[in-house]
């Protein structure tokens, strides 16, 4: 009679916890699909109304990005520049040209990494490149031999221009980014074409939106994974990135994100591809530690950094999007940047604005609920918050036509998305300013 009284037991206690899952799963999905449903990509507006149609990045060679050093220097694809070494160099440090084709700047880094034998963080660069393009852009290296990185040899990489110096490359250290992008199969042609293009090419600024990229070109959920880690809910935000299929996920990594979602971590870590790397790595965190927050924490400082600085950027959109009914001359109370308007990048300390720009912001971070403290995530990381120009400036905009397709190139700043210009030429539009 014992034996059958501590079975019933258990089984309830089993019963209990199978039912208190399955609730906690219930709300978790609750939480998720209702913030992807309120946080939709909000770049909305356009400043014109004309417009081409096309598709871009049929082929990687179809997205030419070559960063522009700090002094003007164009690292031109397929050629070479000569760097002059540092007369008294001390042995610290090598530059190089890195050309890419198919390859995440941190994928390819990380690549040359393993290949001379050393890790990641002994690598430095300017900025992240686009990864389904042809792309250039200066490494920093540290206490890697220069003989090593001559030898490597990576399908899609070429290194090239050495330079020996005393120097690190730290992000942001470029001027910007000259852009040669193909636009296939314009949904207009001849004369009309030629009359839209150059409309559009008078165009001397663009709304200054945090393009696609920054909220995943794929998977754009990093901000509302960064609405979450604000609300500390370490849970969702685990569950949102490793988790949740979408649409456009391949067969591979939707099977693996559903068996997540059924909490099924080790065989979710097992069908992830290799590719995932730090899906996998998180999965694997937590198995560990049974913690979400410690998934998030194996990350490189500058990923944990995306989640937060990506929900920033969809809140400056927005800013952007509610300026755009007012225009974008200077007005009473505006922080000006180079010139023009800026909107608040929130953070632990934000500087508002006043009139009518500074209601604008207020209005978002209030209806947002956020607080300085919130933008304090411990060892996770801090954000102070700054400002950004709401519109930039395009410099040496040109086009010609071939076959079925146009050739745009011009030159951006640094911080700068090509994908907020382009989007004015192959974007159907409803409003214009």
């Amino acid at each position: 009679m014992y034996f059958l009284i501590e079975q019933r037991k258990k089984e309830s206690e089993k019963n209990l916890k199978e039912k208190l899952k399955k609730y906690r799963k219930k709300l978790r999905d609750s939480r998720i699909k209702e913030k992807l449903k309120e946080m939709p990509l909000n770049m909305t507006k356009y400043l014109t109304d004309a417009y081409t149609g096309g598709i871009i990045k049929k082929y990687p060679e179809d997205f030419i990005v070559e960063e522009i050093t700090p002094n003007g220097v164009i690292l031109e694809v397929g050629k070479s520049i000569e760097f002059k070494d540092e007369e008294n160099w001390k042995g610290n440090f090598i530059h190089f040209t890195l050309e890419k084709r198919n390859w995440t700047t941190l994928d390819a880094i990380r690549e040359i990494a393993n290949r001379v034998g050393k890790q990641r963080k002994h690598f430095g660069f300017a900025g992240n490149k686009d990864k389904y393009a042809i792309t250039t852009q200066r490494v920093g290296c540290f206490n890697v031999r220069l003989e090593d990185l001559k030898k490597v040899k990576i399908k899609g990489i070429i290194l090239r221009d050495f330079q020996k110096t005393n120097r690190k490359i730290r992000l942001g250290d470029l001027w910007g980014n000259r852009f040669t992008i193909r636009v296939r199969e314009p949904e207009i042609k001849g004369e009309e074409l030629k009359k839209a293009l150059d409309e559009l090419c008078k165009l001397e600024y663009f709304l200054n939106y945090y393009g696609v990229q920054r909220f995943g070109t794929t998977r754009p959920i990093t901000h509302i994974v960064g609405r979450f880690i604000i609300e500390r809910d370490w849970e969702a935000a685990f569950y949102t990135y490793c988790g949740t299929p979408l649409p456009y996920d391949d067969k591979k990594s939707k099977l693996a994100r559903e068996l997540l979602d059924e909490e099924n971590f080790k065989e979710a870590y097992k069908k992830f591809p290799k590719a995932f790397f730090y899906e996998r790595r998180m999965i694997k965190a937590y198995i560990e530690t049974g913690s979400y927050q410690k998934a998030f924490m194996i990350l490189p400082p500058y990923l944990r950094c995306m989640f937060i600085n990506a929900y920033q950027s969809y809140l400056f959109n927005e800013i952007i999007n509610r300026r755009f009914e007012y225009g974008f001359k200077p007005m009473e109370g505006d922080i000006l940047i180079d010139g023009v308007p800026s909107g608040a990048l929130f953070g632990y300390k934000t500087r508002f604005a006043s009139g009518i720009q500074g209601e604008i912001e207020r209005e978002i971070y209030e209806r947002e609920c956020l607080k300085p403290d919130d933008f304090k995530i411990g060892e996770f990381g801090s954000f102070i918050g700054g400002r950004r120009a709401m519109i930039g400036k395009i410099y040496n905009m040109k086009y010609w036509i071939e076959d079925n397709s146009y050739v745009l190139q011009f030159c951006l700043k640094k911080g700068n998305y090509a994908t907020s210009v382009l989007r004015e030429f192959i974007e159907k539009k409803d409003k214009k300013i």
